[in-house]
């Protein structure tokens, strides 16, 4: 009996590993992520992002890399929480990202296009994809 029921646990155990749902972060109340999805063929290393609005730059995200300097593989994502009291509420927000292109974040590329959006109408995470097969032709989507 005592087997039995020590098998039982094992299969229990194994099965409550084998979940196919991924658990979604939620921000704080006050707060949004803006994630970041690297789908280039670029070597990043980091990225950064500032805001502005009104024609005032606001503030930034201190941007995100891994810790060990390596790179953001293909299809790694970065979530950066921005709060909610540093926006004018109910106003237009332009988002500056920033690439890092070496390893010691020396070499840095700004896309051409901003991401521009009402603060009103951010949900908890805005998603991201960073798409681009060279530095010249990099672009958010």
């Amino acid at each position: 009996m005592k087997k039995v029921l020590l098998v039982s646990m094992v299969f229990i155990v194994l099965l409550s590993g084998c979940n196919r749902y991924t658990r979604a972060h939620v921000p704080a109340e006050g707060t949004f992520h803006l994630a970041l999805t690297n789908n280039t063929e670029i070597d990043i290393y980091g990225y950064e992002v500032s805001y502005s609005q009104d024609g005032t730059l606001r503030g930034g995200s201190g941007g995100g890399q891994y810790a060990d300097n390596s790179k953001i593989k293909k299809g790694d994502t970065f979530a950066m929480e921005f709060d909610l009291v540093n926006f004018l509420p109910d106003r237009e927000v332009i988002f500056e990202i920033s690439i890092f292109t070496g390893k010691n974040q020396m070499e840095k590329v700004t896309l051409k296009s901003p991401v521009i959006t009402m603060i009103s109408s951010l949900e908890s995470t805005y998603y991201l994809n960073l798409t681009g097969n060279s530095v010249g032709n990099l672009a958010v989507d």
